[in-house]
């Protein structure tokens, strides 16, 4: 029998025999629904040569099914008038897909079906690993996405972690019908499979679909999961003819699943999310130099970093560093006044309340919620996460993390050098 899970009156949970959960956030005001199939299945699951399988499988997803071909899947969610896609990370792959509540139903049946039965045609196979392999060659031709594959693949000894999600020309071009659907056996279990909808959606409904579809499939034993193992701060110079030099500094920070995220969270947006943060005031506003800098997490479900990037004129990138590192130190400090963190805070509580009025966003925030903690977390509940950080809390943070010994840095441009 389906067991279900209590939670709040807007949203349910039920894990069907065979493993897999049906989620459902209900939105009485609006006349769209969000559906989401997500699979705990990314790069990060990938071994020696598997690399870029989950990122292919999901380009395969649309080229065609045992019920329908490319075209027939394009037709019908142009018909629709739905917004569909996919993506993969490193630690899952998801199909998702926005519209009318009328065409709930009709959608479902289209994802479930790519996300299920993909038909793995060979020409259809050797026509997207060229599309992939193009696009491995456009994250080369692109600075600022080639400094952050280079310094991810150098801070990580665990080689699952370090390879890019799009996987290497070799491994693409290796891959075959058979090993792609090993690979897709293993990882493709039940218990790794979650069907989120958010919007104008019935429970009751989506689990009689979902029950009619995944609850067909087999029990299957999870693979053993390494963990990420540590982080090591690469110090790494790439030389190659651009306008800027790319940069990137990092650090140690905390996984996803941490209850200290949400202070690392608070640090990252107030040195560099948004246009009033201390790096891009000191960076861009009174210095100008660079057009942008970002401070960002960058998490997996047992590990993270903390990440600052930007694009600097050559001849000022050791200028560049010397102000970012001025200001880490100030926030080490104790700079951040009890104003900032005010600030920083309203803005975050308001993206948070802004983005729970899209279905997209609120069946993304749940699925996310889910598959790290098995479970709904309220708006309100982070909210109140949020208000609890100290301006102690992030000066010791700040302390901890930002030290010479842990600091990670690449830079790739024509003068790239480790100073």
């Amino acid at each position: 029998m389906p067991q279900h899970t209590p939670t709040d009156s807007s949203c349910r949970i039920t894990r069907l025999p065979n493993g897999v959960r049906v989620v459902t956030e209900a939105m009485p005001l609006v006349k769209t629904a969000s559906l989401g199939v997500w699979i705990e299945a990314g790069s990060r699951h990938e071994g020696p040569g598997q690399e870029g399988m989950a990122h292919l499988w999901e380009h395969m997803a649309f080229k065609g099914t045992t019920h329908r071909d490319a075209l027939a899947i394009a037709k019908e969610l142009d018909i629709l008038g739905g917004l569909a896609n996919a993506f993969t990370s490193r630690e899952a792959t998801c199909f998702h897909i926005r519209v009318m509540d009328a065409h709930f139903d009709r959608a479902f049946d289209i994802v479930s079906d790519i996300a299920l039965n993909p038909a793995l045609d060979p020409e259809e196979l050797g026509r997207e690993q060229a599309v992939i392999l193009q696009e491995i060659s456009m994250v080369e031709e692109t600075p600022e996405d080639k400094v952050h594959e280079d310094f991810w693949a150098a801070a990580w000894k665990n080689p699952a972690i370090a390879h890019p999600i799009t996987g290497t020309p070799e491994s693409v071009t290796a891959a075959t019908p058979k090993t792609l659907l090993d690979w897709r056996h293993a990882h493709y279990r039940p218990e790794a499979i979650v069907v989120v909808a958010a919007g104008a959606v019935s429970h009751e409904a989506l689990l009689a679909l979902a029950e009619a579809t995944f609850g067909r499939l087999p029990a299957a034993p999870a693979p053993a999961k390494a963990p990420a193992g540590p982080y090591t701060p690469p110090r790494l110079a790439v030389r190659r003819e651009s306008e800027q030099n790319h940069v990137i500094l990092a650090f140690p920070s905390v996984a996803n699943t941490s209850p200290d995220r949400f202070a690392h969270t608070l640090l990252a947006t107030l040195l560099g999310g948004n246009m009033s943060s201390r790096l891009f005031q000191e960076v861009r506003e009174k210095r100008g130099l660079a057009y942008s800098i970002y401070a960002s997490l960058n998490g997996l479900s047992d590990t993270g970093l903390f990440e600052i990037q930007a694009a600097v004129e050559p001849e000022r990138t050791e200028e560049l560093l010397a102000v970012v590192r001025a200001e880490l130190a100030a926030v080490a400090g104790g700079a951040v006044t009890a104003e900032e963190l005010d600030h920083t805070r309203e803005h975050l509580k308001g993206l948070l309340y802004l983005g729970a009025e899209s279905t997209e966003n609120r069946m993304m925030r749940l699925a996310r919620n889910i598959l790290l903690f098995d479970r709904h977390i309220p708006i309100e509940e982070t909210a109140a996460e949020l208000d609890k950080v100290t301006l102690s809390d992030l000066a010791a943070i700040a302390r901890a993390a930002f030290t010479p010994e842990l600091t990670g840095l690449c830079i790739l441009g024509p003068t790239a050098a480790i100073p």
